[in-house]
């Protein structure tokens, strides 16, 4: 008897901690999710913020890019040698997400600067009137997400 009230909560223990690595209602599972770290109260992962809204806008119809309104929330796991993974994504914008070809774009096209640890980058991307700004976020409970900059 005790074996199997062991055996469950370490089931259920593992089940939550897989589902909390996902911070975003829409999962790919094209990442090899093992030990990572979130961005906290600053950002880790440095990169050009030019080069990440060019990277993932990319194969976009110019139409998509001016209509584009609301927010495009998504979750990057980017390994020490600096390859990007699309773990999870919130599309709260006008446009489709399989029109976007996020997956594409970022598991392919974007490169990150070495890292010392794996990191899960959680980035923000804003749209309207035709513009689009970049927020990055961080968590250090795993529950609030507050936005985070570089001093």
């Amino acid at each position: 008897m005790r074996t199997l009230i062991f055996s469950i909560f370490l089931s259920v223990g593992f089940i939550l901690e897989v589902s909390a690595q996902h911070v975003y209602p829409i999962k790919f599972d094209d990442c090899y999710l093992d030990q990572f770290k979130f961005e906290t109260d600053a950002i880790v992962a440095e990169i050009d913020t030019k080069v990440l809204t060019e990277t993932i806008m990319a194969g976009w119809t110019s139409k998509m890019k001016s209509q584009a309104v609301g927010d495009l929330a998504f979750q990057i796991l980017i390994d020490k040698r600096g390859k990007s993974c699309l773990v999870s994504v919130r599309n709260d914008t006008s446009l489709k997400l399989k029109k976007m070809k996020l997956n594409e774009n970022i598991n392919n096209k974007l490169q990150w600067p070495r890292l010392t640890d794996k990191i899960s980058a959680l980035v923000l991307l804003q749209f309207e009137d035709g513009k689009v700004e970049v927020k990055r976020l961080g968590t250090v409970d795993m529950k609030n997400l507050t936005e985070i900059k570089n001093n």
